[in-house]
């Protein structure tokens, strides 16, 4: 027997919304790790050739420039010199590196931008009692989610050490090797194995990223569940809510003024026998198929029986047959093949039952 406070409905709109509103969803910062790392090292492969062109050129300068501030030792100019050097070292390493820095902090926006649906809330980063007490904060370091996070962690750390050792170790002949090789073989070396290790380590970490963010999903949904007894509470919230009212007696307006009229066409009415009712027309020569072209529940149902009384419609009462129809069948569908039977059987008791009536008067 569940308890009654168990979770078991699916949350409903209203709280999915005021979730996101808190800045609650769901969202995997493996993912976003992931993808920065991947678009990383692509740029990284493709730019390491100009890394290397920039850096060597700028190594040759700057030896030459030792070699001409041997005969400087002590002067204002050396002085100049170490300054102009230093100055252009800042800039040098500040235009190589500015395009990585860059293009990855705008990969991790976009990506965790594309996760939440660039969604931006104020809540997360207000102050709040609960933030700052170390009570909740010490039980929260305890918890069964900061475990789970700190075994995610260390898992992904191995698999990230094998990974690398792998590529290195398949590689250590090339390794050991690298002192007998010239400047640029040697550049062009590393760069062939770092493409080698990101690209192995893109892949496993693409691969944990979206796991992560499938199960926080699933998490997600999981904790947005509700109560039997808070979807109650939520439903009647809403009841009250003028706008609410308002559009479901509009809408009420609609059915019984426009889809009632359609109650009279029909051959039978089919009820479950008081909360449901559907109505069903089958013409001769017309329709191919029996077609459902009013069903209701409560109000509505209520309605297409006034209706179908006032208009001599046969009324049947069928309950798994009036559930059926009203679940999985909307208004201008045709009954499906596999209640063709269950319905010809009562299209056929409603005509015996109107030969009936004839014979009689």
């Amino acid at each position: 027997m569940q308890d009654k406070d168990s979770k078991t409905e699916k949350a409903s709109p209203k709280r999915i919304k005021d979730a996101r509103k808190k800045g609650d969803i769901a969202k995997s910062s493996d993912l976003t790790s992931a993808i920065s790392f991947t678009v990383f090292a692509l740029m990284t492969t493709s730019l390491g050739w100009y890394v290397f062109e920039r850096s060597f050129a700028y190594l040759k300068g700057f030896l030459a420039s030792g070699l001409t501030m041997g005969s400087q030792l002590g002067t204002e100019e050396l002085r100049n010199n170490l300054a102009s050097i230093g100055v252009q070292s800042i800039i040098m390493l500040f235009t190589i590196a500015a395009p990585f820095l860059l293009i990855a902090f705008f990969v991790s926006l976009l990506a965790a931008g594309l996760q939440t649906r660039f969604l931006f809330s104020k809540e997360p980063i207000k102050m709040s009692l609960k933030k700052i007490n170390p009570v909740s904060g010490f039980k929260n370091m305890f918890s069964k989610k900061a475990a789970f996070t700190l075994v995610k962690t260390i898992f992904k750390l191995v698999l990230v050490f094998l990974v690398t050792y792998n590529a290195l170790t398949d590689s250590i002949d090339v390794i050991v090797n690298l002192g007998k090789l010239g400047t640029e073989k040697i550049f062009s070396t590393l760069l062939e194995l770092i493409k080698t290790v990101g690209t192995n380590l893109a892949v496993l970490l693409m691969i944990l990223g979206i796991a992560d963010y499938v199960y926080e999903r699933y998490e997600f949904s999981q904790k947005m569940k509700m109560t039997k007894q808070e979807v109650k509470d939520e439903y009647k919230e809403s009841e009250g809510d003028p706008q609410v009212k308002s559009q479901r007696k509009q809408l009420h307006r609609q059915m019984i003024n426009g889809n009632m009229r359609d109650v009279e066409t029909a051959a039978v009415v089919i009820t479950n026998p008081t909360h449901l009712a559907i109505a069903i027309r089958y013409e001769k020569g017309k329709d191919e198929v029996p077609i459902v072209v009013v069903k209701g529940a409560d109000l509505i149902a209520e309605k297409i029986r006034e209706r179908a009384r006032e208009h001599d419609v046969p009324i049947v009462e069928n309950k798994p047959i009036a559930r059926n129809l009203y679940k999985n069948i909307q208004v201008g569908q045709p009954i499906p093949v596999d209640l063709y039977q269950a319905v010809a059987e009562i299209m056929a008791l409603v005509y015996q039952m109107e030969e009936m009536k004839k014979d009689k008067i």
